[in-house]
């Protein structure tokens, strides 16, 4: 099939008059900043940045970044003060509501008309070596990709970053873990196309490496994807790229050379019903635990690591207790509760276990191994005996796991212990399927089919 790329662009791209217009109003935006900081005498200047800055931003995606820098000689706590001032000014005076929300320091986010900006506090470097806090770099991304990219070039990262959002890779929160749009930009100025891009991640091995200002600094990393930044070479760009996102990519990069379809660049809906997944759960004779618990509203790269935390944790008592996970995912709902699923393909023990001892030629310890437990026996080389396990249902064992005076023995953050300790749902998958919102339909489906967003 011959894809026609025009006709994708058209559907992801803003038209020439979005643009102006989006553009106009960050200018007015930026002159309400600059009008009040002349009246409080503050010394700072404005920049547009971001996707939108360097004309790769989706038509769905046409946030607002505005970043206010203030010079190196203002301390951390005026530029916080005065950012978020100068931020919740402007959002008041355009009549939005504003939101303080937290990266490496507070900044203002305000709705104003159908927009999301970000008022973001910075300070005015000329390179990275004087850098403060790691939202300075960003100008220094923005001025590196309006230098080096062309209006095609912007294209080309439009269609991938469209493709990537469609195959769950694109964006490099925790909740995805994937490529972040700067790296997007980066792959397109290494490898000029979309097309090539994937071409050349289809035959991508593990820590690959680009470098596109040849500083040598590869080796300093050992993550699956190595990009090191234009303009900081002791940073990887891709740092926050999962070994599970990255080898996605490659997976989703061969199926579609292979049989290119505009399909990849829409989000596959698949239809499905409770009765359906209930069916699949039961045929493949395992038993799947859910585990459904309230989270705080707070940024998800906060509640996503804790929630992530969690399920790891889980899993690895389970497999401690012999009974063996197949498959630990999670998610969280609209309404911001936590769902872990745990599938077993053991969840059901016997009440007895063998449990080894010494060597049979270690005197010493075989002598105390004895005593412990006189009715122990050997089994080829060494001393064996039969225990009591302390839990024969995975269910059981998660109860108690999940008791305040046991929770010492899980590793959970400090906002999911809280939450655990106020109330919970542990239950069947079947059970749970029953009573679930149809939203949820997708998540479940996702667990039993994780690539079916890579292939169409």
């Amino acid at each position: 099939m011959i894809i026609i790329y025009d006709e994708i662009l058209a559907d992801i791209k803003p038209t020439i008059e979005q643009r102006k217009r989006i553009l106009k109003f960050s200018d007015n935006l930026m002159n309400i900043i600059l009008e009040y900081a002349k009246e409080l005498n503050l010394d700072v200047e404005c920049r547009l940045v971001g996707s939108m800055a360097k004309k790769t931003s989706l038509k769905s995606k046409a946030d607002i970044d505005i970043f206010m820098t203030f010079p190196l000689e203002y301390s951390e706590e005026k530029l916080k003060e005065y950012g978020l001032l100068l931020g919740e000014y402007c959002i008041d005076k355009a009549g939005g509501k504003a939101e303080k929300r937290y990266a490496s320091h507070p900044y203002m986010t305000g709705l104003i008309e159908e927009f999301e900006i970000d008022f973001v506090p910075c300070y005015r470097i000329s390179d990275s070596s004087q850098l403060k806090s790691a939202v300075d770099r960003t100008i220094l991304h923005t001025d590196y990709i309006q230098s080096h990219m062309s209006d095609g070039q912007a294209d080309e990262v439009l269609l991938l970053k469209k493709f990537m959002s469609a195959i769950n890779t694109y964006g490099a929160n925790y909740k995805v873990s994937g490529f972040s749009g700067y790296l997007c930009e980066l792959l397109i100025l290494e490898y000029d196309s979309f097309e090539n891009v994937l071409k050349n991640a289809s035959e991508w091995r593990l820590h690959q490496e680009i470098d596109l200002e040849n500083y040598g600094t590869c080796k300093n990393f050992k993550d699956a994807l190595i990009a090191i930044d234009p303009t900081d070479k002791n940073r990887n760009v891709a740092a926050a790229l999962t070994m599970q996102k990255f080898s996605e990519f490659i997976v989703a990069s061969r199926n579609y050379l292979k049989n290119p379809s505009p399909e990849y660049f829409k989000d596959r809906k698949v239809k499905t019903d409770r009765i359906e997944l209930i069916n699949e759960f039961n045929d493949r004779n395992t038993t799947c635990l859910m585990l459904s618990f309230n989270m705080p509203q707070l940024p998800t790269d906060v509640i996503y690591p804790q929630v992530n935390k969690t399920c790891n944790s889980l899993e690895k008592i389970s497999n401690s207790h012999d009974f063996k996970v197949l498959k630990a995912k999670y998610y969280i709902d609209d309404n911001n509760r936590a769902h872990i699923l745990i599938e077993y393909e053991v969840a059901t023990l016997s009440k007895l276990k063998l449990h080894y001892g010494p060597l049979v030629t270690d005197v010493k310890n075989t002598e105390n191994f004895i005593a412990r437990h006189p009715d122990c026996y050997v089994k080829d080389k060494k001393w064996v005996v039969l225990k009591n396990r302390k839990y024969t249902h995975s269910i059981e064992l998660l109860e108690d796991m999940l008791k305040e005076e046991n929770m010492h023995m899980l590793k959970l953050g400090k906002n999911a212990k809280e939450e655990l300790l106020k109330e919970y749902e542990l239950e069947y998958i079947n059970d749970y399927i029953n009573d679930m919102d149809e939203s949820e339909f997708m998540d479940i489906y996702t667990f039993l089919h994780p690539n079916y967003r890579l292939i169409r």
